[in-house]
């Protein structure tokens, strides 16, 4: 027996895939909290739902239509070609260059260390006034004992994704181990205004490439914060969103 064609919902206007817009609009939808929904719409990333069947799909475009958001039904979403990792500059970038996807993405890592912990200051001039005042070694806070500490550290990480077709293939740059000698004199001492060159020279070498919301917000000067991506799977997601605009 075949299986039933499914179909996915993606947004049409890239301007529009607002979280808390795309999360209100399917609250009213779906008849559920907004909140139940917020996840959702921030993960999906211009995918709005996949694996409906052709009725609950048209119905779903119809109500998002409704509530002023523009959207099609796909009977397939495009294909993420496999990446290959670049660390130094190509004069080939920017020869068929369809799509240029940043992210900035925030990783925390956790660090575990044996330290000696003993009596704290307050408990040692305690415990020698009482033996400058009794003559007894009274000892306040106990004996010095090894405790385990965790250290928490957070670190922002950029990347850019280059997709090209014809033929269809995608390199990764991961903005901590790229080469950026080739800026020459317009070479910053910092990596985040390296990677702004990166791409305003990217942009500038194939203008008719599409740019996502990372590299607008980068380009725009806008806080990062307001990027939005958790993961690279996340930029993925979208990558995967626009590159099913772009063929359609």
């Amino acid at each position: 027996m075949s299986e039933t064609a499914t179909f996915s919902v993606i947004l049409t206007r890239p301007e529009q895939r607002e979280p808390m817009v795309v999360a209100k609009a399917m609250a009213a939808i779906r008849k559920t909290p907004v909140q139940d929904q917020v996840s959702a719409a921030k993960s999906g990333w211009g995918i709005v739902a996949s694996h409906l069947e052709a009725q609950e799909a048209q119905h779903l475009a119809k109500e998002l239509s409704v509530a002023g958001l523009e959207s099609k039904v796909c009977s397939a979403l495009a294909t993420l070609p496999d990446f290959q990792a670049l660390t130094k500059w190509e004069s080939t970038f920017c020869d068929g260059l369809d799509l240029i996807a940043a992210a900035g993405i925030t990783v925390t890592s956790r660090t575990t260390k044996s330290v000696k912990e003993g009596p704290s200051a307050t408990q040692k001039i305690l415990s020698t006034g009482i033996l400058l005042t009794t003559g007894l070694p009274i000892k306040i806070g106990g004996k010095d004992r090894i405790v385990e500490k965790t250290q928490q550290h957070s670190d922002l990480l950029f990347y850019v994704d280059l997709v090209y077709r014809n033929p269809s293939r995608r390199w990764r740059i991961d903005a901590q181990r790229f080469d950026y000698s080739f800026l020459k004199e317009r070479k910053l001492y910092f990596l985040m205004g390296n990677f702004k060159l990166l791409l305003e020279d990217l942009e500038k070498g194939a203008p008719s490439a599409w740019i996502n919301h990372g590299t607008r917000v980068l380009r725009d000067n806008k806080p990062i914060q307001t990027m939005g991506y958790e993961s690279l799977e996340d930029l993925e997601r979208e990558t995967q969103w626009l590159l099913t605009l772009r063929k359609a």
